[in-house]
């Protein structure tokens, strides 16, 4: 997700957001541990509107990657305290991660909750950027018990007006909705507010704002469950710069979140009609049957730039 609200942006607008810092509502101190031990500027907005919500007492950390992280040695992730990581399947459709099909299983495999996102291009054919998503899940072993639910990653409008941007991305979530038969999460931050409105406060919200305590709520939110905190975040296993986040709560909690397995069907009537008997196997799995197909859940180029104006204090 390095854009909007990463490492090209945020450099380009460092000495603003430290400029807006002692100005806006609400702006205080903070410590970005993942960077530096010095204490740096949040800027939150120039309302006293926004709101902000903090962590509850109990928080899970986690990172998301894409190819740029490169190799990464995800045992020593999980070492590192690590509990989940969002890997990147595509930007769109004309990238798709060339590091997804490794990240997918080894994430699993390393004990880590599991979790994919596209950056959605609204601009783009969105059943192409969805049939994308699926083919390379399917071709790295599906979406499975226990993997968090697919994310859109919605922070470029690309050059639309806000009512089609909402409607192609409500589109993206139908399909996957209908695919895996869960709803997806939506990663997003609040200078999308003018664009998003409060059409997609029924979703679970991951909230990107970096340099504060206490991230700064898009509208239709009023509480967040992941926070991209920092994309700067070092972490073992990592060789680079990555993002860091926070899960607002327990490792069950976490575990809600995910796909769940299918529940064990209700045992058969023992009768099919009067004075008939069903078969003792009936509602068993043979394996010569296959998988239960209700229960199959299932860029190495630079990014494009950003058609939406970025404010830093937003």
């Amino acid at each position: 997700m390095r854009l909007a609200l990463r490492a090209a942006k945020w450099a380009t607008f460092a000495g603003l957001s430290l400029a807006c810092a002692g100005a806006a509502t609400g702006c205080s101190a903070a410590d970005d541990t993942s960077t530096s031990d010095a204490p740096m500027n949040e800027c939150i907005g120039t309302t006293s509107s926004a709101l902000k919500v903090c962590a509850g007492p109990t928080t899970l950390r986690g990172v998301d990657v894409s190819y740029y992280q490169a190799d990464v040695d995800w045992a020593k992730v999980k070492a590192d305290g690590q509990t989940f990581a969002f890997v990147r399947v595509s930007d769109g459709i004309s990238h798709p991660d060339t590091k997804f099909a490794q990240n997918w299983p080894a994430t699993k495999q390393a004990g880590l909750v599991r979790g994919l996102y596209q950056f959605f291009r609204p601009a783009r054919d969105v059943a192409a950027q969805v049939d994308l998503l699926v083919g390379m899940l399917d071709a790295a072993g599906g979406l499975q018990p226990g993997d968090l639910p697919p994310v859109l990653d919605l922070e470029s409008d690309g050059g639309l007006p806000a009512a089609t941007v909402v409607a192609r991305a409500k589109q993206w979530i139908a399909l996957i909705e209908d695919k895996y038969g869960v709803k997806p999460i939506v990663y997003t931050a609040a200078f999308m507010s003018n664009v998003i409105g409060n059409n997609f406060a029924g979703y679970t919200l991951w909230v990107a704002n970096y340099q504060t305590s206490c991230p700064t709520m898009p509208s239709g939110w009023t509480d967040w469950t992941f926070w991209q905190d920092s994309d700067r975040g070092k972490v073992d296993g990592v060789n680079t710069p990555v993002d860091t986040n926070f899960f607002n709560g327990s490792l069950a909690e976490l575990a809600a979140l995910t796909v769940q397995a299918p529940k064990a069907p209700a045992p058969p009537s023992l009768k099919d009609g009067p004075g008939r008997f069903l078969p003792a196997d009936v509602g068993t799995w043979n394996p010569a049957d296959g998988p239960d197909q209700g229960a199959t859940i299932g860029s190495s180029q630079p990014k494009e730039p950003q058609a939406t104006p970025f404010d830093p204090c937003l």
